[in-house]
């Protein structure tokens, strides 16, 4: 059925065709007004920003079943009112990757490569008063899988490389150092499950992860290991259970009190020790009708984000897509984080709580354009005054089929 699947994928509607390579290629406009483009508590300075990007896709079906897959979106974007903050570097996607897939016998081999290059801050929750955080991440690896019929096992290695080269805060200052949190990691996960009848299945996972920061001698580590279960209820009711032992470590490595706490400069944060906790996830996919679909998360897990902070977060999402009709699909999002960390020093927000909202309309246009318009609020609150901010984002994108 796999093979099946995935042989069918193929594009019938490609753009050209280089021997037996399939190029699909289209282009698109973003402007996006953006009311606190610095993530300030006060001073909010407002922007309207530009996005022209060029999206590529191309398949090459080695064989049948074999496809070595290509996909990425290369852009700038252009601040209008205030040119200062314009980067001029070109921003890469983050659903940009190289993937191939390799069948032999029971075993589906990946090999995958993905990358992506953005300068903007606000996906990153810990971060606060600065309007670019320019970083390049990629992530290589190889992933199998092994079909025993009733029972499927997993193997997963990954290797990451973040690489930090700029954060200017709002008043145009580039903090010194953003190198210092670039890192590489590497991480190996794996999983057990069996279909206990034909709408239960139960298993097992696991998770391991190193990683080291490039200028400081810190070595950050991660290991996670429970069971997990997914039970259809109803053909259209499915309900995701998963949890177990969570064990996040980091060090301080040679860094002091004083050069964590240099003004206007980045740095990891002072390393907290070994935190022993637990991971939980329940997630309810829910199919109302062939119109609209939804889908409620909540969990708790450690996290370790980019600034070797170690922090303990809750969360709640929901998200739902409804075809109104032929000529309007709606999509909305809502997530919540309460975020708490015992790391101090280096540049992250330790504590705070975030919330974030979004709609987007889509629709045809003409035969070859198609357009949405999109929304976006976003809160982070619970945490020193300085580190809060409210943000909203609203935009028109279109988007031209070749």
């Amino acid at each position: 059925m796999a093979k099946h699947e995935t042989s069918a994928t193929l594009p019938s509607d490609y753009n050209a065709k280089i021997g037996p390579v399939l190029i699909t290629t289209n282009a698109s406009m973003e402007g996006e007004y953006v009311d606190n483009i610095g993530l300030t508590n006060s001073g909010a300075k407002s922007d309207f920003i530009l996005t022209p990007q060029l999206g590529i896709g191309a398949q090459w079906p080695v064989t049948e079943t074999n496809n070595l897959r290509l996909s990425t979106s290369l852009g700038y974007s252009k601040y209008m009112i205030h040119p200062q903050y314009d980067q001029g570097q070109l921003l890469v996607s983050p659903d940009s990757a190289l993937s191939f897939d390799v069948y032999v016998g029971d075993f589906k081999i990946n090999f995958h490569d993905q990358f992506s290059y953005q300068q903007d801050p606000s996906s990153v929750g810990s971060v606060s008063n600065v309007v670019n955080f320019n970083r390049f991440q990629n992530v290589a690896g190889v992933g199998v899988i092994w079909d025993l019929n009733k029972l499927i096992l997993t193997l997963n290695y990954d290797h990451i490389n973040f690489i930090s080269d700029q954060l200017e805060t709002i008043s145009g200052t580039n903090l010194a150092n953003a190198s210092n949190v670039s890192y590489s990691a590497d991480q190996v996960s794996g999983s057990g499950y069996y279909r206990v009848t034909t709408t239960t299945t139960a298993g097992l996972e696991a998770a391991a992860s190193v990683r080291n920061y490039d200028h400081n001698n810190i070595e950050d580590s991660q290991l996670s290991a429970g069971p997990f279960f997914r039970i259809e209820v109803t053909p259209n009711f499915k309900v995701s259970l998963s949890g177990g032992y969570q064990t996040v470590s980091t060090d301080s490595g040679d860094l002091t009190l004083a050069s964590v706490s240099t003004q206007g400069s980045v740095s990891p944060a002072l390393g907290a020790g070994t935190q022993n906790s637990y991971y939980a996830n329940l997630t309810l996919d829910h199919r109302l009708n062939k119109y609209y679909t939804d889908r409620l998360a909540a969990g708790h897990e450690l996290e370790l984000d980019v600034f070797s902070q170690i922090s303990d977060v809750t969360y709640i999402s929901y998200t739902s897509d409804w075809k109104v009709n032929t000529d309007l699909h709606l999509a909305l999002t809502l997530n919540y984080q309460d975020v708490s960390s015992p790391s101090t020093g280096g540049t992250g927000t330790p504590t705070f709580d975030l919330f974030g909202a979004g709609l987007q309309a889509s629709f045809p246009v003409s035969k070859s354009i198609s357009g949405a318009v999109l929304y976006q609020f976003n809160d982070k609150f619970n945490t020193p005054s300085s580190q809060g901010y409210l943000q909203d984002r609203v935009g028109l994108l279109l988007n031209y089929h070749f």
